[in-house]
């Protein structure tokens, strides 16, 4: 769907063409009735002209004065039979027709102009020529003094002609001001719009941990109850989110009490128990309470990180925390004669959470202590370069595309799995991955198999 600036924009030239289409209708029905006016007009000024001239020959003829027109030279007489051809005006843009009938006979016309059917009726009318295109506004009178019918014409051709031209005129200045409102309307739904444009911005730079009202100060009235609507939902949002981390972490502080109580009774009886059987049974029950409490611990994990409280980050020696996270967990790789090679550059930081990252490097290495099969060797490489690189690689069953596209799913574990993982240590690397901008990557160690899971963080700021 366009946007609503381009839809707002569209509407209105819409309207503005329709209003402009409007408007060069109207001006040329009224342009049109004006010109038919004039050329009426015209007309009367025509037929009063020629009325006085006849009126004044024929005046003349009945007293018997001369006069210097043909009427004298025999052409009056025999008039009737053959019209008297009258010189057309010089200089006129519209030369008009004229036809003089005295009765069924016509008497005279104007020189080049056409000849009209005899007059039933006075008038102004459009026809023209016997047989052809009634393309002439033709005015009819008959003089009572002389019992002359005049009619008198002008070509609408060259009428429409010249009305078209003074339309363009006239039309000129709205087709060169159509872009400059094309500009306005853009720049002014452009300016409109900017209220909804900071709305949208403010709400697209919220920390998604910051699920306070927005404010809706300058926001227009008709986004009002949007912003009102929205306030609520955050609201409902912000409750609903701290009822379940407040859930989530009494729920595995009460957990963790009644695990260790268990653990210690279970601890006890294995003490005291010489059956081989029971011990069997001891230790397996000792094993699932171990794995009920890390998957305690890693919900405790989870409800600190998911509510996504806003991190503060600094400059971090990643190679430091890395050791450090060795010392912590090596002793697993030691239970299980793993060998470890470890290739870190000295030197490497980064900008981010200290505690999360050692969150993130104690679970990286435990999974992969854990899943590694037992004497084989765990690479970890860390190095810098455009970035931070961080990878670690173990010897595992090989594992099917599938299983490496749910592998950082919560509580999921490839079939098959051992040990007391809950499934829901990668997910917890992907959470933080995702807080520090870090691109997380899991795939096969090499050809014959394994896993390997690799972190790109972006290199720190200059001075950060």
């Amino acid at each position: 769907m366009a946007s609503l600036k381009t839809r707002i924009v569209l509407i209105l030239l819409a309207l503005t063409l329709v209003a402009w289409v409007a408007s060069a209708l109207l001006t040329y029905a009224f342009t049109s009735r004006v010109m038919l006016d004039q050329v009426d007009q015209q007309l009367e000024q025509y037929a009063d002209l020629v009325q006085y001239i006849s009126a004044v020959f024929a005046r003349q003829v009945d007293e018997g004065q001369p006069i210097s027109e043909p009427w004298l030279s025999g052409e009056f007489e025999t008039a009737h039979l053959q019209p008297i051809v009258i010189d057309a005006p010089v200089g006129e843009k519209l030369n008009p027709a004229l036809n003089i009938w005295l009765g069924e006979n016509l008497i005279a016309v104007m020189a080049d102009s056409p000849r009209f059917d005899r007059p039933s009726g006075q008038g102004v009318t459009f026809g023209g020529p016997a047989g052809q295109e009634r393309s002439w506004r033709i005015l009819t009178r008959h003089d009572p003094v002389t019992d002359l019918w005049l009619q008198v014409g002008i070509e609408m051709g060259s009428a429409r002609r010249s009305m078209l031209g003074m339309l363009g005129r006239a039309l000129l200045p709205l087709v060169l001001v159509l872009p400059l409102t094309v500009g306005v309307l853009y720049f002014g739904v452009s300016r409109g719009l900017r209220p909804l444009k900071t709305l949208a911005r403010q709400i697209a730079l919220r920390n998604p941990a910051l699920l306070d009202a927005v404010d809706p100060s300058g926001v227009p009235a008709e986004m009002q109850g949007v912003v009102a609507s929205l306030n609520q939902l955050l609201q409902r949002l912000a409750l609903a989110l701290e009822g379940e981390q407040r859930f989530t972490a009494n729920a595995a502080h009460e957990l963790l009490t009644p695990l260790a109580a268990i653990k210690t009774e279970v601890q006890l009886c294995q003490l005291q128990l010489g059956d081989e059987r029971g011990a069997v049974m001891l230790d397996r029950i000792a094993q699932r309470v171990d794995r009920a409490s890390h998957t305690v611990s890693q919900l405790l994990t989870l409800a600190r990180l998911d509510p996504e409280q806003p991190l503060t980050f600094r400059r971090l020696c990643l190679d430091s925390l890395l050791s450090e996270a060795l010392a912590d967990t090596a002793h697993l790789a030691e239970q299980r004669g793993l060998a470890l090679a470890v290739a870190a550059q000295e030197g490497v930081y980064i900008s981010g959470s200290e505690e999360s990252l050692a969150i993130l490097l104690r679970n990286l290495l435990i999974n992969a202590f854990r899943y590694a099969a037992a004497g084989t060797t765990v690479a970890i490489h860390l190095r810098s370069g455009e970035g931070v690189q961080l990878r670690i690689a173990n010897d595992c069953p090989p594992l099917s595309k599938q299983e490496f596209s749910r592998i950082c799913e919560r509580f999921y574990r490839a079939p098959g799995a051992v040990g007391q993982g809950s499934g829901l240590g990668l997910s917890i690397v992907a959470r933080v991955a995702e807080q520090h901008g870090a691109r997380l990557s899991v795939g096969p160690r090499d050809d014959h198999g394994g896993f390997r899971v690799s972190l790109e963080f972006p290199a720190p700021a200059a001075g950060a």
